[in-house]
């Protein structure tokens, strides 16, 4: 087996199980005494205001695609297709809505030191950055290779 393949499957592996390992810890197991309560004021924020920082960037994102639909000039229709209703404005105009309203939920929810408020944000950015080393294994495992068979080691 050629050596990148041995290294995707070692990415799959890894990333399955640190997968696997997170959702349990982070979801099933009882902490006990740890609360995010009982921890100092230092030691919260700094677990805190990094992934404040990503779960409010992405709401940001979310509403400045809703602003600049809400916003941007548009040629008219052609008349062929004037009879269709856009419901763009709408939608963007929802987008923004639920933007404003999940930023004002995850900070009421770091405020009162939330578990859920920094877990589901960590979740998915954890999960998706392990989404995307498996996603890079499976590419390297199922690559084919175009060195002729005498080049290969």
């Amino acid at each position: 087996m050629q050596r990148s393949r041995i290294w995707g499957f070692l990415a799959c592996i890894l990333s399955l199980a640190l997968f696997a390992g997170f959702v349990y810890y982070a979801f099933f197991v009882d902490a006990g005494a740890v609360t995010l309560c009982g921890l100092a004021s230092q030691t919260y924020y700094a677990i805190a205001v990094p992934i404040m920082l990503v779960a409010l960037g992405l709401c940001a994102t979310g509403f400045w695609v809703g602003w600049t639909i809400l916003t941007i000039k548009v040629a008219p229709p052609m008349p062929e297709i004037v009879e269709k209703k856009d419901y763009a404005k709408v939608k963007a105009f929802f987008l923004c809505a639920l933007m404003l309203a999940l930023a004002a939920i995850f900070l009421y929810g770091v405020y009162i030191r939330n578990y859920w408020a920094l877990a589901i944000p960590a979740a998915a950015v954890t999960l998706v950055v392990l989404g995307m080393v498996f996603w890079v294994g499976i590419a390297i495992i199922t690559a084919r290779s175009t060195l002729p068979e005498n080049k290969k080691k």
